[in-house]
């Protein structure tokens, strides 16, 4: 099977090559566990090997999020694929905003190599109910796999969670969960896989998830 790198150092190793191709992956976490930066990191890597890539943001705009890239030198070269291979959309939450909203903007889209959507999870707000949600993302799920080459659905959660609740976990074919764990008084910043479809790898093995000002890595010793 072809494998999409995440172009973070480790954990492509990590993930026995990188992603697998033609599939959607969620990335969930609570705030501030880095959700957001490692889809601009997944995103920049794909741009530099000359891919079509998107980023669609329902929370951030397009200077917010370029000013976060500039903080981390790993992260800054997106400017030169702005608006080239690159795409930066900034979505503004409305009651016209739902799951076919989405399936609609793709659908006038060229086929697509690399997608992220951050947060998903906030068209739940605008969905009738949850089993209606769960019903249109099931069916976005489906959209993308066959018209994008690897998705990243970021997703916030409460706690230890893995999603919200409402089945983004089930639809995706894997997930990778960031998280916070608490080591000798200082906070480390932790990755766990908890399922990828088509992969050899350790469930939900902690592995450090460090973001500095030179870029993103993982570590591949587990975090004791």
């Amino acid at each position: 099977m072809d494998r999409v790198r995440t172009g973070i150092s480790g954990l492509d190793r990590v993930l026995d090559g990188g992603l697998p191709s033609q599939t959607v992956i969620l990335v969930s976490g609570g705030a501030g566990t880095g959700k957001t930066l490692f889809g601009l990191n997944f995103i920049i890597n794909g741009a530099i090997k000359g891919e079509k890539c998107c980023y669609v943001s329902l929370g951030e705009n397009k200077d917010e999020l370029l000013r976060a890239c500039d903080g981390i030198e790993s992260l800054r070269e997106i400017r030169r694929y702005i608006d080239k291979n690159l795409a930066i959309e900034h979505v503004i939450m409305g009651d016209n905003i739902d799951l076919d909203y989405f399936t609609n903007i793709f659908a006038s889209y060229p086929m697509v190599d690399r997608l992220v959507i951050d947060n998903v999870n906030r068209l739940l707000i605008f969905a009738e109910s949850s089993r209606d949600y769960r019903m249109r993302l099931s069916e976005l799920v489906r959209y993308l796999k066959k018209r994008v080459n690897c998705t990243l659905l970021l997703c916030e959660t409460n706690g230890k969670e893995i999603d919200t609740g409402n089945g983004e976990a089930f639809e995706c074919d894997g997930v990778l969960n960031l998280s916070f764990l608490e080591f000798e008084e200082r906070p480390k910043r932790i990755l766990e896989i908890h399922k990828l479809r088509y992969s050899s790898f350790e469930p939900k093995i902690p592995h450090e998830f460090i973001i500095d000002s030179k870029g993103l890595r993982v570590t591949e010793t587990m975090v004791l």
